[in-house]
Order: C-alpha cells, then structure tokens, then sequence
C-alpha cells in the first residue's frame, strides 16, 4: 500500500511502520526505562501500528490521505494513540482498585437507579450510550464498507471515558456503592474500547 505524504509523494505503508516505531521507542524507553528492551520494543510496536492503522482507517475510502507523523502519534485528538492511552488508563485504575480493595463494594440495582438519575446522571448516560453503541458503528461499517465508523466509535468512546475521568474521582469516591458502580463502568467502558480497536487491528498495550 502507498500513502500520500504532507508534500504529495508516495511512501510505502511498511516504510511509514519503521519510521513511526523508530520516532516511538525512544519515547517508550524514556518513559520506561524499568522496562526490558523486548517489552519496550513491542510497546513502540504496539503504539507505531496502532498509530498507522487509525490514521489510515479514520478516513473514508475515497478521501485524499496526507499522513502526518505528529499527528499520528499524537497522544491528544483523534488517533490510535490517544485510544489506546484511554485502555491503559482504565487497567491503571482498576489495577489500584483491585490493591486497594475498591472493588470488594456491591453494585445494587437501587443504587444504579439513584445515581442514573441524579444531579450526575448525565455524564454517567453519556458514557453507557457511546459504549453500547459498539454494534451499532460495525453494523454501519459493514453495511458501508467503511471501516471509519468503528475509528468514529473508538475515538468518541475514549474521549467519553476522559471526560467521565476528569468528572468522577473514581478511587477516592468515598460512597462505597457508587465507587463499585464506577469501576464496574469502567471495566465495560474498557471490554468495548478493546473489542473496537481490536477490529480495527490495533492492540492496547499494557503501558504507554
């Protein structure tokens, strides 16, 4: 497969995944330098093919593609990157969860009642709308032929779940119900984003 680049020359798909990888492991080592050099070199894998495979997947078929290598591995804005940090975001949160005790709490259908329809009902509906919409955005994709749906539908899950991040204090929630109810969100929030970017060919790594 050939790629327009940002001045209109073709480049080979495979040449893109080198130089992506190699702009990526170096950021990965810095970050985690704990980590075994086979682990990071599949990390910046990881990160370089996902990088690639939204960018290329996000468009429509008959649109005119400029690749852009910032753009691309860009942690922030629509790419595979900031999908994927959205993943490990999440494993963080229930990883100190499940340390902590956090998730020893029951989840009763009273309390979900209460919460759905409280003063912070609506971001907790925006959140299980866009996550139960999953069929929906490979329903379209397939009918269309157009992958871009299920990009669409990573994308604005994860910015969904940032958003929800940024609102909810998860692990210090002091209401033992809700904080339950929050990490039993999250882990559904996380099944649906994996399920998305794993159809698109993309892997969440374990850290970023």
């Amino acid at each position: 497969m050939e790629v327009s680049g940002r001045k209109g020359f073709g480049v080979k798909a495979d040449d893109l995944l080198d130089k992506l990888e190699a702009a990526t492991i170096e950021e990965v080592r810095r970050r985690h330098a704990e980590m075994k050099a086979e682990e990071q070199k599949l990390t910046a894998h990881a990160i370089a093919v996902g990088a690639l495979r939204f960018f290329l997947l996000k468009f429509t078929r008959n649109a005119i593609i400029a690749f852009d290598f910032k753009d691309a591995l860009s942690f922030e804005g629509e790419t595979g990157p900031y999908c994927q940090y959205a993943v490990v975001r999440i494993r963080g949160i229930r990883r100190k969860g499940k340390e902590s005790g956090a998730t020893d709490g029951v989840v009763t259908k009273e309390s979900v009642s209460q919460l759905l329809g409280g003063v912070e009902g609506n971001s907790l509906w925006e959140l299980l709308v866009t996550a139960g919409s999953l069929d929906y955005a490979v329903d379209a994709a397939i009918a269309t032929q157009e992958p871009a749906f299920l990009a669409k539908y990573a994308f604005q899950l994860a910015q969904a779940f940032n958003n929800f991040y940024h609102k909810h204090h998860i692990l210090s929630e002091a209401d033992e119900q809700k904080r339950a109810f929050l990490l039993r969100l999250t882990e559904w929030v996380e099944a649906q984003l994996v399920k998305a970017l794993s159809l698109l060919g993309i892997e969440a790594p374990e850290k970023m």
